[in-house]
């Protein structure tokens, strides 16, 4: 089972204060980041994930962004995208792909609600 450390949790989320109020959630073993009550990162395994869509997919794939996997077994993935922990010494990289994460988690919201009120 995937364990997080919260001394991790609260680098991480000083690191994405900037772009926001920053609130971590205990999820299956992981953690969900929300900024500004959007979902855009998890944290499993102390490794950060973030949000990505079609408009981010090719970002990330180009910067080798691995996606997150459920830990349960059976084959599933999610479109959370693994941050190289190098990233977390540059501010301005990490801040630039979890804005990006968090335009896709807006513009997921965004779809949910569009998709409820039809």
């Amino acid at each position: 089972m995937a364990s997080v450390d919260s001394e991790f949790v609260l680098l991480v989320s000083e690191l994405l204060a900037p772009l926001g109020h920053i609130r971590s959630r205990r999820m299956f073993g992981a953690v969900g980041l929300y900024c500004d009550g959007a979902f855009f990162a998890i944290i499993s395994d102390d490794v950060l994930y973030l949000k990505g869509d079609a408009q981010t997919r090719d970002r990330f794939d180009a910067m080798g962004m691995q996606p997150f996997a459920v830990p349960s077994g059976r084959p599933v993935t999610l479109s959370y995208f693994e941050v190289p922990g190098e990233w977390l010494d540059n501010e301005e990289q990490i801040l630039e792909f979890a804005t990006l994460a968090l335009g896709a988690a807006r513009r997921s919201q965004a779809q949910k609600g569009r998709t409820a009120k039809t």
